[in-house]
């Protein structure tokens, strides 16, 4: 009987070994990924710390340029405690024409008088239709 035992013996210990190996596998696997984590977390670090720094270094200045170079350009007509911005009383005209049944698209040139005292806004389109639109 004592042979018995010892061939058991040696088949508990490789046993033994084979899960401690995969154990032991298991935990460096583990680390490498820890490591390899801890590297693309550097990585990610590193790239944002550059996207700062670049865009900490543009300049306003191009932006400050283009603001300038707009112009607002608006008339306002004031006549006896009334105001006409001139802008309105021309769509008004434009709209005018198109529900006369005409295109905006067919509109070549248009010109306006505003008469305050008559409280109209008179209009020409294209040298032949005339028409007018209170203010």
């Amino acid at each position: 009987m004592e042979k018995r035992e010892a061939k058991t013996a040696p088949v508990q210990t490789a046993a033994k070994s084979a899960a401690e190996v995969k154990e032991e596998t298991a935990a460096v696997k583990e680390t490498a990924v820890k490591a390899e984590a801890k590297d693309t977390a550097k990585k990610e670090t590193a790239k944002k710390e550059t996207a700062a720094k670049k865009t900490t270094k543009k300049t306003p200045a191009k932006k400050t340029e283009s603001k300038k170079a707009e112009k607002i350009e608006e008339i306002y007509l004031q006549f006896h405690g009334q105001e006409i911005f001139t802008k309105d009383v021309m769509e008004r005209a434009k709209q005018a024409y198109i529900a006369e049944g005409h295109r905006e698209s067919s509109i070549k040139s248009i010109r306006l008088y505003i008469k305050p005292e008559e409280n109209m806004a008179y209009y020409v389109i294209n040298e032949k239709i005339a028409g007018g639109v209170t203010l």
